[in-house]
């Protein structure tokens, strides 16, 4: 009986794996579009208020897109760069893609101007679909080996400069619609087609293609969805999108909620917190920096509370939430109330009170947030991924949710930790490989199968993956953004006035380097003084601050060194610990400092510092972040 109970449960787990596979990504729409009708499923945030489209709607104009792109000459496996806001544009140019059997490359705006060249070059992209005329402009002089250029978005009465190669979508979309094409279009797709190149950093600066497939994509949106047992289907579960769409994480979202009918609202960064009281989303996905913002905001607030029973009252909510032990044990009813009534009772207001999910991913997220929220009548679920393995890879989610943990498994993965703890993943959400790169391909994926993730953890004793460290020679920012900290430590250290660096911030906003200077280099210089007064000398600050400005070129602005530290050593693991701490503790950077000083009465020494060309700079911050 034992064996037939087993042999059943099996089996079910086999049907369940089988229905996320075998689907194209235009599939999971025309579902929702028969099954689910939503007259309002996409939501554009403009300056006259929201534009609404319905997923039928939207469907159409993806379809006429991908008619378009193949009469102006392009064919099934052409690859096209998206360069675009993330927002509806962004969708119907990557569903029009997708069903003109078209692979994708969307490229992130705010890398610099070389960086989009080299991805347009290496993924041999024959066309490109950009967001608007202003930042066509940024990138023009530099497509010239570009076939077609696809804008979005163009002003009325709008005269293309070369109208046998730039077009909007309103003059692809003059021609009739063909259902008969389109049906075509849809027959001749396969789950097995490649549909997106998504370019990742490597260790050492260079670029890598990520070759992801249309059952891959689906089939991980799918199964990420199955693990969200209070989800319903159609219009009445409301998700506000503002993470960038480049990213294999949103994208992934995106295409699960047009499978479920739900309703999308496209936000930004910038808008996101005025958006949340007009929305009232019931599903919000994030990185930790949101949530750290919403924590250190509100803690602000209540230290310029003028009453002092009102402090006395947070300030006991906060550590009786801190003491939940989240999944692990029941809160307490009343002390949740009181939790909510004097303490954290803002935050779902400011989130609009509706919200049933939270997921959150791209970074390591505080288990004391997770836990403080949760005693807030927030769950936040942290999940864990990573875009070879087509987004994600494990998550938390209802009754099995544990702070400090990045959840279970999900369906269709397998996951093994090696030897030396790096967590390797397998199943058929893994890459197919790096695009024109067996080299890169075979160092990332064994015999076996095994992708090697690079990142090392362990299983706790209930099956909940953590993340304990990194292997590979990459970290995140909080804002989930990869940063290559070698190049970076290399061109500091081509300065003769550096004799070592080590750039830093994991899980910071912003990075950091810690710098040991050339002593014998800056008395040269006619610097007196022993390394201790050298650290903390205004000129020694000064030069090291160009130093650092020089190497920032050919940074998008992101991943800049936005502060550093002066240290005599890098020898003691301890002594880094601290220097650290110090660094993303001080209020002023090593520049102020020296601004307190009058730098021409102490005659500093100038070294001369070449200036950073626009080629080697992200794109205008004005027409990629608003």
């Amino acid at each position: 009986m034992r064996f037939f109970l087993e042999t059943m449960i099996e089996a079910e787990k086999l049907d369940q794996k089988l229905s996320l596979l075998g689907r194209t990504l235009p599939s999971l729409l025309t579902d929702a579009c028969t099954l689910h009708p939503n007259a309002t499923a996409l939501n554009q945030w403009t300056e006259a208020g929201w534009r609404s489209l319905s997923n039928q709607a939207f469907r159409i104009k993806a379809e006429t897109l991908a008619l378009g792109l193949l009469d102006l000459g392009l064919v099934r496996g052409d690859c096209v760069g998206v360069l675009m806001q993330s927002d509806v544009n962004f969708a119907i140019a990557d569903m029009g893609c997708l069903i003109a059997g078209l692979i994708d490359v969307p490229i992130d705006l705010t890398q610099t101007l070389e960086t989009i060249v080299l991805i347009l070059q290496q993924s041999g992209a024959k066309a490109l679909i950009i967001s608007n005329i202003d930042l066509l402009q940024q990138v023009l002089p530099y497509l010239d080996e570009l076939r077609c250029i696809l804008v979005a978005e163009v002003p009325e009465n709008w005269q293309s400069s070369d109208p046998q190669r730039i077009y909007s979508f309103d003059q692809l979309s003059g021609a009739p619609h063909s259902y008969d094409r389109v049906e075509t279009l849809y027959r001749s797709l396969s789950p097995q087609d490649l549909a997106s190149i998504v370019y990742v950093p490597g260790t050492d600066g260079e670029w890598l293609g990520v070759m992801l497939t249309h059952e891959s994509l689906a089939g991980n949106a799918l199964a990420a969805f199955a693990t969200l047992a209070r989800l319903q289907w159609g219009g009445e579960e409301i998700s506000l999108s503002f993470l960038p769409l480049t990213h294999v994480f949103a994208r992934c979202l995106i295409y699960g909620h047009f499978y479920y009918g739900h309703t999308i609202y496209f936000s930004t960064a910038n808008r996101v917190f005025k958006h949340f009281k007009e929305v009232k989303p019931t599903i919000l996905a994030t990185v930790p920096l949101l949530l750290e913002r919403v924590y250190s905001k509100t803690l602000e607030q209540v230290a310029k509370l003028t009453s002092r029973r009102e402090r006395i009252a947070f300030r006991l909510a906060l550590r009786l939430a801190k003491q939940h032990q989240l999944g692990q044990s029941r809160f307490d009813p009343l002390l949740q109330k009181f939790v909510a009534r004097f303490g954290l009772s803002q935050w779902r207001s400011l989130f609009g009170n509706r919200l049933k999910y939270v997921l959150c991913g791209g970074a390591a997220l505080k288990p004391e947030l997770a836990t403080v929220f949760a005693a807030a009548g927030i769950d936040i679920y942290q999940g864990y991924g990573l875009t070879q393995a087509s987004a994600v890879v494990s998550c938390n989610r209802d009754r099995a949710n544990r702070a400090g943990t990045v959840g279970k498994l999900i369906e269709g993965v397998e996951v093994t930790i090696a030897p030396d703890h790096e967590i390797l993943v397998r199943g058929d959400y893994v890459m197919r490989g790096y695009y024109q790169n067996p080299e890169a391909t075979e160092a990332a994926i064994d015999h076996q199968g095994w992708l090697h993730t690079g990142d090392l953890g362990a299983f706790t004793a209930d099956g909940f993956l953590q993340v304990t460290g990194q292997k590979k020679a990459l970290f995140k920012l909080a804002s989930g953004k990869y940063i290559a900290p070698r190049p970076i430590e290399a061109r500091l250290k081509r300065s003769p006035l550096v004799k070592d660096a080590i750039v830093v911030g994991a899980g910071q906003k912003v990075c950091g380097a810690l710098i040991v200077p050339n002593f014998e280099a800056l008395r040269k210089l006619k610097l007196d003084g022993d390394e201790s007064e050298l650290l903390q000398h205004p000129c020694v600050q000064r030069l090291i601050s160009a130093i650092v400005d020089e190497a920032n070129c050919h940074q998008p602005y992101w991943a800049a060194v936005k502060r550093f530290r002066l240290i005599k050593d890098i020898a003691m693991l301890i002594e880094l610990t601290e220097a650290i701490r110090l660094l993303y503790s001080e209020d002023k950077t090593p520049l102020q400092n020296a601004s307190d000083f009058d730098l021409q009465e102490l005659d500093c020494p100038i070294l001369p510092v070449e200036a950073c060309p626009t080629f080697a700079q992200s794109l205008n911050p004005r027409f990629t972040t608003s």
